[in-house]
């Protein structure tokens, strides 16, 4: 997962999703290793109560890194 790429925020096991049931890509803007503490990663969602509530750092353990190919609309933001 680098900058620029797009993933799925899981909660659980399962993506986070719209008022739909669709999964909510999130773009990763930035990504930076910690020594000791892993690669955390700067998610941003154009939906402004999801960026509220869900933008910021994640630590790659609840991403699911995807393409755009899986995405028949182009990434749910």
């Amino acid at each position: 997962m680098k900058a620029g790429g797009y993933v799925w925020l899981c909660s659980g096991d399962q993506p986070l999703s719209d008022a739909h049931g669709e999964a909510i890509a999130f773009r990763i803007s930035a990504a930076e290793t910690l020594a000791g503490h892993g690669t955390w990663y700067q998610l941003h969602s154009s939906h402004r109560a999801v960026q509220e509530i869900f933008g910021g750092w994640h630590t790659g353990l609840n991403l699911i890194p995807i393409h755009l190919l899986e995405l028949p609309e182009g990434p749910r933001q």
